[in-house]
């Protein structure tokens, strides 16, 4: 028996999904279109090292067993640490497609992300990211340090168990902290 507002939490994840890609998509043409237009009041300042803590993140999951089932989901809430990484920061080349390096960390497992710079409401800076294959997805208001971050995948989840193990796609959002 399928759930009664399973119809309505798939439309309002797709449109989630939909949104948090067009706007990274976006935000690489623009920082395409402007990278060589980059002046000093462009210098965007990301801390070193955050703490991050999801306030919501909901998602769906499919369990192994069923056969396309994925059921509403409200998964616990997460931390996760960015820091930036300074060996590919320091050593690949100023034209290099990406702005910012950073490495996310969630329960011991690292992820390497390429950011972009881009410009949000009221003219705040920020940073859309996500790894390579793209599974993993973080915007970054770097003035508020708000986040929104997605997650797809199931299989390419290493650390899953027989119980944890299934297709999930999740999003969250939150704030990080400088430490």
């Amino acid at each position: 028996m399928r759930h009664p507002t399973l119809p309505l939490i798939w439309y309002a994840l797709a449109m989630v999904l939909v949104t948090t890609w067009l706007v990274g998509l976006s935000a690489v043409a623009e920082a395409t279109e402007t990278s060589a237009q980059t002046t000093p009041d462009d210098a965007l300042t990301v801390p070193r090292k955050m703490r991050c803590t999801a306030w919501h993140t909901v998602g769906l999951h499919d369990y192994p067993h069923n056969e396309e089932a994925y059921e509403p989901v409200a998964f616990n809430e997460s931390r996760f640490k960015l820091s930036v990484n300074r060996v590919l920061m320091r050593h690949l080349a100023p034209d290099a497609a990406a702005d910012v390096y950073l490495i996310l960390e969630n329960d011991g497992e690292l992820s390497e992300l390429s950011c972009v710079k881009l410009r949000g409401y009221d003219d705040s800076r920020g940073l859309s990211c996500s790894n390579s294959p793209p599974s993993e997805f973080l915007l970054l208001n770097t003035d508020t340090l708000r986040f929104t971050h997605t997650s797809i995948g199931g299989w390419t989840f290493a650390a899953a168990n027989e119980n944890t193990a299934g297709d999930s796609i999740y999003v969250e959002y939150g704030v990080c902290e400088a430490n």
